[in-house]
């Protein structure tokens, strides 16, 4: 008995006081998000140089450049180019790309769904023509039960026969009891 008290009261505690749960907080966006990427830094001119705006100016080892700038070699260059000239070129390609794949999971959802249609279709068809078969069937019993009802004697009919019956058997025990007695 004293297990019990011991349990029920635990019980009893447990589900009076209220139960706190401990969570972690929801992050909160940097109010500072990381900048993009940075451009490449490019030096700074010399007080008293002038700045040469857009310039190409090829050069070879061990000759001074120049102008104040980003020394590229031949590689990078070309690199850089093949890259500008590219570009549009692999924009498109990516755009038909993703074209295509959006058409091709627009043709497999259509041909799925026509696949349903069709077989829905069909379904529905076999129902309609279940239930026509069932409408004639219906129609043939329906027609023989008029035709029987038609040949039967109506309730009225059988009422004036059981009452000519019921005369007729009345007279003929009168008739009989009359014959017997005499």
């Amino acid at each position: 008995m004293k297990i019990r008290k011991i349990i029920s009261t635990t019980l009893l505690v447990s589900m009076l006081t209220p139960q706190v749960a401990l969570a972690q907080g929801v992050p909160s966006p940097d109010p500072d998000p990381p900048a993009a990427k940075e451009p490449l830094p490019t030096p700074n001119l010399i007080p008293g140089e002038k700045d040469p705006g857009l310039a190409i100016s090829p050069m070879r080892k061990g000759q001074r450049a120049p102008f104040t700038g980003v020394l590229l070699s031949p590689e990078a260059s070309a690199n850089i180019i093949i890259e500008f000239e590219t570009f549009q070129e692999r924009i498109r390609l990516d755009v038909n790309k993703a074209i295509k794949q959006e058409q091709a999971d627009c043709q497999k959802t259509m041909s799925d769904l026509a696949a349903k249609a069709a077989a829905d279709k069909k379904i529905l068809q076999a129902n309609i023509d279940q239930k026509g078969r069932t409408i004639s069937d219906l129609n043939v019993e329906v027609k023989k039960l008029k035709e029987e009802k038609a040949t039967e004697w109506s309730p009225t009919a059988w009422i004036g026969i059981g009452a000519a019956g019921g005369i007729l058997v009345t007279v003929l025990t009168a008739f009989a009891i009359s014959k017997a007695t005499k």
